[in-house]
This record gives structure tokens, C-alpha cells and sequence, in this order.
């Protein structure tokens, strides 16, 4: 189950980077997509609402790449995050729903929690 924590633990750090990939990537699109229309309420929606989203994405990710990390050092706290992302990660299909199930299954699993709680 060890090498199982540490797929789940590489792959949300991979699954997280590309996230932020994207939050920057929805920002940018926000913000310069609203620009070119040339119309100031467009501007102001469209770079506010470019905002929010990459926030909100950004934020999951960097939850994930924080306890991505800790995962690796089989922090128990990282258990209980990256099963809160991975339920999350259910709605993203097909990659997402994949990996989040497998996720799910890897850190619920009897010999994952005797592994977290014999090294907290």
C-alpha cells in the first residue's frame, strides 16, 4: 500500500501543478478576452469574474500540492486534505473522476490508515 500512497501522493503533485497551469491560464483569458471587447462593463465582469475563478482554482491546487508534498512524508493531516480534493476531483471527468476514486480508495483503505497513525 506504500507504493500506492506514493502514486497518489506524485500524481495529485502533477494533477496540482497542471491546476495552477490553468488557474493562470483562466485569469489571463479573463482578463485580456474582457479587454478586447472594448466595452467598460464587460471589462469589469469578465476580469472579476476571471478573478474568482482562477482563485478558486488556484486555491484547490495549492491545497493539493501542499499536501501532495506532506503525503510523501505521510503526514497525517495530508490524508484528510487530499481526500476533501479528491472528492472534489470526482466531477472532473474523465481524469479527474479516475483519479479521485483511486485516491479515495488508496487513503481509506485499512492498511493506509494503520500507515498514517503509526507515524503521527
Amino acid at each position: 500500500m506504500r507504493t500506492h500512497i506514493k502514486i497518489v501522493g506524485l500524481v495529485n503533485l502533477l494533477y496540482s501543478a497542471l491546476g495552477m497551469l490553468v488557474a493562470a491560464g483562466v485569469l489571463f483569458s479573463g482578463i485580456f478576452g474582457s479587454l478586447a471587447t472594448f466595452n467598460p462593463l464587460i471589462v469589469v465582469v469578465g476580469t472579476v469574474t476571471g478573478l474568482l475563478a482562477a482563485t478558486v482554482i488556484g486555491l484547490f491546487s495549492l491545497f493539493g500540492l501542499i499536501a501532495g508534498f506532506a503525503l510523501l512524508n505521510h503526514q497525517q493531516w495530508a490524508r484528510y486534505v487530499i481526500l476533501a480534493v479528491s472528492a472534489f476531483r470526482l466531477f472532473k471527468w474523465p481524469f479527474g473522476t479516475a483519479f479521485g476514486a483511486y485516491s479515495i480508495w488508496v487513503l481509506t483503505h485499512e492498511e493506509s490508515r494503520q500507515i498514517f497513525a503509526f507515524n503521527s
